[in-house]
């Protein structure tokens, strides 16, 4: 398999793309040739202002990848690889100098790593839970589903010579961490579906490592090293290192026509390409719309989207796109056309969708990766102003009617029944389960609301929605004298109250109650309000409860009494959040529940949408004989385990952490942030986080006063153990 062939999705929807560029047919052709001197990465060796896709962090390398692989692998990327972007910089070479470099190049990289590769035995179980993993979260939308091979696949070649399973699941659950470029995204996998689908990928690995008896010869690190600065290497794969002056600038290449640096198997169209891409020169701006097409090929955006007639999901692919809710149709499991959602969406909306968790479909199996904010945050702007379309012009409600009020009566049953479709807050009358009425107002525009409602199926010829205005006539007349503008207006101020906004009329869901039955504890791994999809509630016998934010590795929740109310999240197809049941409810600060700080009282650290937690993994978690969790992270490279036990003295929990060894200096638990964080007794390390919640802690913390509120800190310096007790006091 040729590298050009890793662009033939890519050459399908740019001939596609005539309408766009009707005055100026090079206008796609120019855009493919940046396409390529980006992925080739161009422009980490020539002096050029273009960005381009760096190589995979190198760091650990050995504990990444089997050892014969990296060195067959940097003898011949091509024949190891087919259809990688990395070029063969030993081409020149005859093969038995070939492997000679490769062998030194390995051992370079190889060198002081004490972490090594261990292959473990293959689950059959876990094979078949990730063969459907894989066919339905969205992995074929860039990769050959099992038993085919389809045009413009990225090849998955060799996986079982080259990761085990630890390591691959690694890569899994954190890609960007290795891959900064966003070329394989973060599915958003769990820890244990990350497990699931490196067992199915690596099905054919040998269930055993074998004992490798054959001698060694003499380490060659320091001439890798030589080789590894000579070749170029740096320039990829350690960037921050990379000096431009290594090779000659872009525009001496488009002269010389030819780069002398490295070997790519390249079509002679392909060369036309990048000497087009060249001779245009990189002061030639492209405009947002022709950026967004450079960028969303290079993400791959369009294997499930299309916009502007470009992309969209192949015949061949199509069955892999499933729904949990047929009742909906193809809007149930195809990815949303992308065309003017520039102007659909609000900003902040538009980028947690592009960077973070923005996903409002929980009925459709495909998720939305993420890229990294790096990578595509630069898509806000751009879309924003490719979409750009003047002001609608319509009438508010009259300031002398009640619009909430009106607008509660149109989305009832006894209005236009908008949640006869819709959920409301994940509750539902019917099985058709739509997007999530609650969520309208924070992400859609308001005047793409007012224009969507008129006429829906100018947006989408394929939607269900129906035309409660056609040509401007309500089908309720009576309301607001059947003003369309004025009902559209009402709808959306009453939406406009999110997920405090009354309840419509026929939403009627009966309570579905859980907790515990007996001595044991339970557990509820779904979405929970400040926390998002990653939180695992537990219920305990004794009264006490929790949510825990396996995302920042923090304690979200605790209250007291009945665990959870689950008509949310087990009506609606799961969208909405689990209602903690009891009460006393405390929220703990969101955001990392670790950090490292230059000082005790530097300002704690917030994340971008979707980023993870940095020098932090969760690893599981296990259930003792009561089913009370402890669970298991890396934090500070060690391992850390945080059991949380009830207790039979009443509603209280005991939070036990124990590291592997001594932490470092600068390193930091947050416990609490509020207004009225107190000390119980001075000279104690007992504190009230609210009027009814101590915590007791078995080392000092410190109290950080800001503007307008408190944080309370535990230095973790030196601690091996760290205990905090969590009571609620008699009422």
């Amino acid at each position: 398999m040729r590298f050009s062939q890793l662009f033939s999705t890519l050459a399908v929807s740019l001939a596609s793309a005539s309408e766009l560029c009707a005055e100026d047919r090079t206008l796609p052709e120019l855009v493919e040739g940046r396409l390529l001197l980006s992925e080739l990465g161009c422009a980490a060796c020539h002096q050029a202002k273009s960005s381009f896709k760096q190589g995979p962090l190198l760091d650990q390398v050995g504990a990444r990848v089997q050892e014969q692989y990296l060195r067959d692998y940097l003898a011949g990327p091509h024949e190891q690889k087919p259809g990688t972007t990395m070029p063969d910089l030993l081409a020149s070479y005859e093969d038995e100098e070939k492997k000679k470099i490769a062998n030194a190049l390995a051992d370079f990289l190889l060198e002081g790593q004490e972490e090594k590769l261990v292959l473990e035995t293959i689950d059959a179980e876990a094979v078949t839970r990730g063969e459907a993993l894989y066919h339905s979260v969205g992995c074929v939308a860039c990769h050959d589903p099992e038993k085919a091979s389809f045009n413009g696949s990225s090849p998955l070649v060799s996986l079982a010579e080259k990761y085990s399973v630890g390591s691959l699941t690694a890569f899994l659950e954190e890609p960007l961490k290795v891959r900064s470029s966003g070329r394989m995204p973060d599915m958003r996998l769990s820890h244990w579906e990350s497990v699931d689908l490196s067992h199915y990928l690596l099905r054919e690995q040998a269930a055993l490592a074998k004992k490798d008896d054959t001698k060694k010869p003499t380490s060659q690190a320091k001439e890798g090293k030589e080789y590894y600065e000579k070749l170029g290497c740096v320039q990829c794969h350690a960037p921050e290192d990379a000096s431009k002056d290594f090779a000659t600038s872009l525009q001496a290449l488009a002269k010389n026509k030819r780069c002398s640096q490295a070997y790519y198997d390249l079509t002679e169209r392909e060369q036309k390409l990048i000497e087009l891409a060249l001779a245009a020169g990189e002061d030639k701006e492209l405009s947002p719309d022709e950026s967004i097409i450079l960028k969303m090929s290079q993400m791959n955006c369009y294997a499930c989207h299309t916009r502007d007639g470009l992309g969209g999901i192949s015949v061949e692919r199509d069955p892999f796109f499933t729904t949990s809710n047929l009742n909906l149709g193809e809007q149930g499991r195809i990815p949303p056309s992308l065309d003017g959602v520039g102007a659909k969406f609000k900003p902040a909306a538009l980028r947690r969708i592009l960077i973070s968790d923005g996903s409002v479909r929980p009925y459709m199996h495909t998720r939305m990766p993420r890229f990294g904010s790096g990578n595509v945050g630069v898509l806000v702007e751009w879309l924003r102003e490719a979409d750009k379309v003047d002001a609608h012009p319509f009438e508010r409600v009259p300031e002398d009617v009640k619009a909430m009020q009106v607008g509660h009566q149109l989305v009832g049953d006894k209005g236009l029944a908008c949640n006869a479709c819709h959920t409301f807050f994940g509750e539902t009358s019917t099985t058709l389960n739509a997007l999530d009425l609650t969520t309208m107002w924070e992400r859609l525009e308001e005047d793409w609301f007012h224009r969507y409602l008129r006429d829906p199926q100018s947006y989408a010829s394929d939607t269900i929605m129906p035309s409660f205005w056609p040509n401007g006539n309500s089908a309720r007349e009576e309301v607001l004298n059947g003003n369309a503008d004025h009902q559209i207006d009402a709808i959306w101020q009453y939406l406009s109250k999110g997920q405090e906004a009354r309840r419509p009329s026929g939403v009627r869901p009966e309570p579905i109650p859980y907790g515990p039955d007996g001595d044991e504890a339970v557990m509820l791994r779904r979405q929970y309000r400040g926390i998002g999809k990653r939180g695992i509630g537990v219920g305990y016998p004794s009264g006490i409860n929790l949510a825990f934010d396996a995302e920042n590795l923090s304690l979200g929740t605790i209250w007291r009494g009945n665990f959870a109310e689950m008509s949310p999240v087990w009506r609606g197809q799961g969208s909405g959040f689990v209602k903690e049941a009891g009460e006393g409810l405390v929220r703990f600060a969101t955001g990392p529940g670790f950090a490292k700080l230059e000082s005790k009282d530097a300002k704690w650290p917030v994340l971008e949408d979707g980023e993870k937690v940095p020098g932090f993994r969760l690893l599981g978690y296990s259930l003792d004989e009561k089913q009370r969790p402890t669970f298991r992270y890396q934090f500070a490279d060690q391992e850390v385990t945080d059991s949380l036990l009830d207790s039979a003295e009443g509603p209280r929990l005991v939070r036990t952490l124990n590291f592997e060894r001594e932490v470092e200096e600068g390193f930091y638990l947050r416990l609490m942030k509020g207004k009225t964080l107190t000390q119980v007794e001075k000279g104690t390390e007992a504190w009230m986080l609210s009027e009814e919640l101590m915590v007791s802690l078995s080392s000092s913390a410190i109290l950080v006063e800001g503007e307008e509120m408190k944080e309370l800190r535990i230095p973790l310096q030196g601690l091996k153990t760290l205990t905090l007790t969590y009571t609620y006091l008699p009422r």
